[in-house]
């Protein structure tokens, strides 16, 4: 059952668009792209860029395009599937090409109307892309267009493999491996010549057998399980606050941005922090941590998505009927759930250094607990597997226009949060 919020409220006048993105990396691990998903909730059972009808238009993957980017480095470029109806109709003239990949789908046909479209496309600037391509017929006048071809390399053999790689070098194009799932795969798919990569091997740290938390790390950790329960002394925070001239910075661009409409100017820290309140002063300190751990690629973007999950689930919680997963407690499971990535070390390591619920604890080493389920629906979100997150929200009562609103509002959340750093904000 869902129960109106002052936050369900404030998020009506947003339009209902999931938009998730996955970071693609270069050989130096280092991100080079993001693919961007969309998706209008309360219609659509698929991304609306693959969906029937009205729903697939130019406007809403331009309105999921500025939310997306708007926190994005600039210098990255952004991948977007196009179908055979928007590549037709020159939907993608909508998005500026110094920016946008067209992602051409494997579903398309090739016909001379089609191949028409792609070469205006290519002659107007733009980059364009063939997806999920395995090898398969019927290709073979698209590729030579083409200046990347995604291969999907989870499941494929070696020969196979550099059979493809070896065939598709000839025609000069930028090789990208997807579902890149370890290490192995990833020093293979080099060695073929392969350039950009994506999958979860960029997510998923290498378990490091047997070794111990660094110190440093362990002071942070500290932190956090300190800053974890609701009884934390504020006088101390923001004693600790007031001693780094760079967070004191932050935290004041940070409430004196627009997001909370002040009329006049916050000029001291305890006058942010009694307006800031206790909540709200625990995840922003502890959103400030997260974001600090690192400063390589693979770590700000798992910084970016733990500091997304977290908002978006505790929004969740609010419109939950139900005091079995207080929101507090779903923002802590979304910002540890990339603690990992974040800290180079086995999480059941890390969660030896913060005591956390069991279940919450269960949930973050992937083992089956009320919690779980939730973790599921952010990566079900992220991974675009849209039928699956209308089953949960479906199966709670929960509605899913509002849910998509939610959504974008965690991104624009956290693009506020990380631009509060290094003098910009």
């Amino acid at each position: 059952m869902v129960t109106p919020t002052p936050e369900s409220e404030a998020l009506k006048g947003r339009k209902a668009i999931f938009v998730v993105r996955q970071p693609i990396f270069d050989a130096h691990e280092q991100v080079w792209a993001y693919e961007l998903l969309f998706r209008a909730s309360a219609q659509a059972r698929t991304a609306v860029v693959v969906a029937e009808g009205d729903l697939a238009t130019a406007s809403v993957i331009a309105d999921g395009f500025s939310l997306a980017f708007s926190g994005m480095d600039k210098s990255r470029k952004a991948f977007i599937n196009f179908p055979q109806r928007l590549l037709l109709d020159d939907s993608v003239y909508a998005l500026p090409k110094e920016i946008c990949v067209v992602e051409v789908l494997e579903t398309i046909t090739p016909t001379p109307q089609m191949l028409a479209a792609l070469r205006r496309i290519k002659e107007r600037g733009y980059i364009l892309a063939l997806d999920d391509y395995v090898g398969q017929p019927g290709f073979e006048e698209i590729i030579p267009l083409a200046d990347i071809v995604k291969v999907e390399v989870l499941g494929m053999s070696t020969e196979r493999l550099r059979a493809i790689s070896q065939d598709l070098q000839k025609y000069g194009c930028r090789l990208l491996a997807e579902k890149v799932e370890d290490r192995a795969t990833y020093e293979l798919t080099k060695s073929c010549g392969f350039t950009l990569f994506q999958g979860y091997f960029f997510s998923r740290p290498e378990t490091v057998t047997g070794s111990k938390v660094p110190t440093p790390v362990l002071a942070k950790m500290r932190l956090l399980r300190a800053l974890a329960g609701d009884d934390f002394d504020v006088r101390e925070l923001s004693s600790i606050i007031s001693s780094d001239p760079s967070v004191s910075y932050r935290l004041l661009n940070f409430i004196n941005s627009a997001a909370f409409s002040l009329r006049s100017k916050i000029h001291s820290i305890q006058q942010a922090l009694t307006l800031l309140g206790k909540q709200q002063i625990r995840q922003w300190f502890l959103a400030v941590i997260i974001s600090d751990f690192d400063s390589t690629s693979k770590v700000q973007e798992a910084a970016y998505t733990s500091l997304q999950r977290a908002r978006y689930l505790e929004g969740m919680g609010r419109l939950l009927d139900e005091k079995a997963f207080p929101p507090e407690t779903l923002f802590m499971l979304g910002l540890f759930s990339k603690l990992d990535v974040l800290l180079a070390q086995p999480m059941n390591k890390l969660l030896e250094s913060i005591h956390l619920e069991k279940d919450v604890e269960a949930a973050l080493l992937s083992k089956p607990s009320p919690y779980w389920v939730w973790l599921s629906l952010v990566e079900d979100i992220e991974l675009a597997n849209w039928e699956d997150v209308e089953e949960f929200l479906g199966s709670r009562g929960l509605d899913q226009e509002t849910s998509a609103k939610n959504h974008a509002e965690s991104i624009e959340w956290t693009q506020t949060l990380l631009k509060c750093k290094g003098g910009e904000c």
